[in-house]
Formats: structure tokens, C-alpha cells, sequence
């Protein structure tokens, strides 16, 4: 074989070789991007929350201080409907369309608005039409409780208060068999002058 054959043969070869590395690189490329996957967003319904925090919401969006709403003729009239009410670092919307989940917080809260509260059963937009759910957003271990995120309380974590409350009380309950001892103790020393040495509950 002449030199010049090999040289055919030898880029031939090469030519090959290429190609097949070109079509394994586009085959990982394309099983790359069947993998990915778009988050996982959840639509939820709060549940009752803590009197306090819902208190302190109310109190920002009807405050004398506040933006968000002005009363007139003794309705409250949302100033913007697009403008979130801030409580607490948290945004709220007066719909849940405004309201857009991401990787952060992909748990929408809804919280439906009872007509007949005194408060927010009184809110309209401009054009006298009213709002029915207030939307924010929660971390995905979160849970939605009035107006807040509350964090789920496991099995585990509930038993571990459990048996915390039950040390704390027998210590507190020792202390108080051990005072009331004492105590039965010095009235037998203030009664006979001198302490028992056996059965300091007898007297």
C-alpha cells in the first residue's frame, strides 16, 4: 500500500470517527434536555390562623396610616388594585391572578373574603365591583393559616413537646411536694421546738 492510499484510509477513518462523536454529543444534548423539568407549583386554601397576626394585617391594610385603601361613603376603595399589600416581607394581592408563584415560594394561599365581614366585606375597586380572596405566597413545607405561613408540625416534633411538658411538670410538681414537706416540717419545729427525724409529714 502506497503512502498516499494510507493517508485516504487514514482520513476516512477520521472522517468517521466524527461524525459518530457529532451524533453521541446532539443524542446527550437531546436526552439533557428531556430531563428538565418545570416547578412544581400548588394552589391551597387557608385554613384559621393566629387572632394576633390576622390583627396586625388588618390593621395595615385599614390603619390611618395606610395606602392600599381610602374610605369614602362607607366603603374602602382599593387605590391600586396591581399594588401588593406588604406584611411582614410578604406580598399580598387582592387576586389570585396577580399573585405568581415561583421556585421560592410556589405555594399560592388563597383566602377567600367573607362578604359579611366588617372590615373586608366592605373593600371595592373603582368601579364598585368587589374583591372575593385575598392571594400570597408560602415555602413548599409550608402551610397556609389566615393570613401567614405556618410550618407543619410532624408526629415526632409533637410527641418531643409532649414529653417536655410532662418533664417540666413532674420537676415542678417534685419541687412543690418538697416545699410543702418543709413546710409541715417547720410547723412541727415551731410546735415542739425541735425537728422530727422521721416522718416530717406527721405531726
Amino acid at each position: 500500500m502506497s503512502p498516499y492510499q494510507m493517508c485516504v484510509y487514514a482520513l476516512l477513518i477520521c472522517t468517521v470517527i466524527g461524525r459518530k462523536s457529532r451524533g453521541g454529543d446532539s443524542h446527550s444534548g437531546r436526552s439533557y434536555r428531556t430531563k428538565t423539568t418545570t416547578p412544581r407549583f400548588i394552589r391551597k386554601f387557608s385554613k384559621i390562623g393566629s387572632i394576633e397576626r390576622t390583627s396586625l394585617f388588618r390593621s395595615t391594610v385599614f390603619g390611618a396610616a395606610t395606602t392600599y385603601v381610602t374610605f369614602k361613603a362607607g366603603k374602602h376603595i382599593i387605590n391600586d388594585p396591581e399594588k401588593p399589600i406588604v406584611f411582614d416581607s410578604r406580598a399580598y394581592y387582592w387576586n389570585s391572578d396577580l399573585q405568581m408563584p415561583d421556585e421560592t415560594l410556589p405555594v399560592q394561599c388563597v383566602n377567600k373574603i367573607d362578604p359579611q365581614d366588617p372590615q373586608f366585606g366592605r373593600v371595592y375597586y373603582a368601579n364598585d365591583s368587589r374583591p372575593t380572596e385575598i392571594a400570597y405566597g408560602c415555602a413548599d413545607a409550608d402551610y397556609c393559616c389566615g393570613y401567614d405561613c405556618c410550618q407543619e408540625t410532624t408526629f415526632f416534633t409533637s410527641l418531643f413537646i409532649l414529653l417536655i411538658m410532662i418533664l417540666v411538670f413532674s420537676i415542678v410538681t417534685v419541687f412543690c411536694i418538697q416545699a410543702f414537706r418543709w413546710g409541715i416540717n417547720c410547723m412541727y419545729i415551731c410546735k415542739y421546738g425541735h425537728p422530727r427525724e422521721f416522718h416530717p409529714l406527721k405531726i
